[in-house]
């Protein structure tokens, strides 16, 4: 490997970005305030003493979307940070999300959950083997246990 291609690969790999997390934040609370006044419009408003059932998702959108508009204008008055986004774990875990998609209805719900784990974990470097399998056993039964047991899900548990 010549050294062209091996700076080429690194800075790749690390990209260093200047970002204001208030404004992101805002950014998203606005965003998710917008989406929910507009699903609220479907519902009838009603009055102040006769509440509609689209009284309470329109107050809280406003008042989520205020909030969000404070944080966007506190955010204009804060430096950007540094940080430091790493490609390669990236693509990792969202490839692991992805195997979780996949293999959901041709697996089952715990050999899913077990193999995305076990992909994701790659993303960390520090995670020993035994540490994998542990978390991603852990997470595989009680994703059951929440899904199947708690909410009552008709999801195939194993392969079908």
């Amino acid at each position: 490997m010549n050294r062209s291609s091996k700076v080429c690969r690194m800075r790749f790999s690390r990209l260093t970005l200047r970002i204001n997390h208030d404004f992101f934040g805002g950014l998203l609370l606005t965003c998710i305030a917008g989406g929910a006044w507009y699903h609220a419009q479907s519902y009838a408003l009603g009055t102040l003493n006769r509440m509609g059932p689209g009284y309470l998702p329109v107050a809280l959108s406003l008042i989520l979307g205020g909030l969000g508009v404070i944080l966007l204008v506190i955010s204009q008055f804060k430096p950007a940070e540094r940080i430091e986004l790493r490609v390669v774990p990236l693509i990792i875990i969202l490839g692991s999300l992805c195997l979780f998609g996949v293999m959901l209805r041709s697996a089952g719900l715990f050999p899913a959950a077990f193999m995305s784990v076990i992909l994701a974990t790659l993303a960390d470097g520090s995670i020993t083997w035994l540490g994998r399998v542990v978390l991603a056993l852990v997470v595989s039964l009680f994703t059951g246990v929440v899904f199947v047991v708690g909410l009552g899900m008709s999801v195939p548990l194993w392969w079908s």
